[in-house]
């Protein structure tokens, strides 16, 4: 059943304009296909949609082969702001967008990386030392010029 509703979730963002969850679950309704909202939250996370230009987006389907063309694209399409705080780099998205951003950092297998963490617009970016940690602000602010 997962399996199929994922496959209907892809179709509908795929060939819709869906705008909200609540788009989606009538979309799925509509398939008769029933679903909880935490389910769906979930499902949401599991398939890696994002919001873009506020409609939902399918991000990098493929896992772990991130090119560092990828990454760029990412970074320019979902970082908006930058910070650092000792030997953590906070990054600031839209909506929606902190956990795929995140997930091409951590599949980019930056040297100055530890790991990444992300909330729904914040991701919070481990750096070796505070060295790299400017390093990576520098690096970030780079590709966003």
């Amino acid at each position: 059943m997962k399996r199929a509703r994922h496959k209907a979730i892809v179709d509908l963002v795929r060939t819709g304009e869906i705008y909200s969850q609540d788009d989606l679950m009538r979309g799925l309704e509509a398939r008769r296909i029933e679903v909880s909202q935490s389910t769906l939250s979930r499902d949401i996370q599991e398939l890696r949609l994002a919001k873009t230009a506020g409609l939902y987006t399918l991000v990098d389907t493929e896992p772990a082969k991130t090119s560092e063309d990828d990454v760029r694209r990412i970074i320019q399409e979902f970082l908006i702001e930058i910070a650092v705080a000792e030997n953590l780099v906070i990054l600031k998205t839209g909506p929606g967008n902190a956990s795929p951003l995140s997930r091409a950092i951590d599949d980019a297998a930056w040297p100055e990386v530890v790991g990444s963490i992300a909330g729904d617009d914040t991701i919070f970016v481990a750096a070796r030392s505070s060295r790299d940690a400017r390093k990576l602000e520098h690096r970030f602010r780079g590709i966003l010029e």
